[in-house]
């Protein structure tokens, strides 16, 4: 997985159990993209310490990751979901069914992904 996508998806599972600090440095850093002087300034520390905030936090991420597994966890339901709404698709195209039922269910599954 992409680091940027694996860490997003943990800071949207995780990011309440850190410090309002920590989100800070996180969002400035992955969301708005801004460098590490200009967090640096806005945070009035150094550089160095943005960098160290930003490793540890990603390695508190990915413990609570390691523990929990809620990312890993939706992963797979995504997976799954993914397949069930192909496999529905294919039946209609195949059957050239246009069953409101069926489309219903495509129409709920492709919600719960999204």
């Amino acid at each position: 997985m992409d680091k940027l996508l694996e860490i997003t998806l943990l800071y949207d599972f995780y990011g309440e159990l850190l410090t309002d600090k920590q989100k800070s440095v996180m969002e400035l850093y992955y969301l708005n993209d801004l460098s590490l002087n200009e967090i640096a300034g806005e945070h009035g520390i150094t550089r160095q310490a943005v960098l160290d905030m930003i490793k540890r936090t990603e390695k508190l991420l990915n413990q609570y990751e390691q523990k929990l597994g809620l990312v890993s966890k939706y992963l797979e339901q995504k997976a799954k979901l993914e397949r069930i709404t192909d496999k529905l698709n294919g039946i209609i195209k195949e059957n050239g069914l246009n069953i409101k039922e069926l489309d219903a269910l495509t129409g709920e599954l492709s919600q719960i992904l999204d």
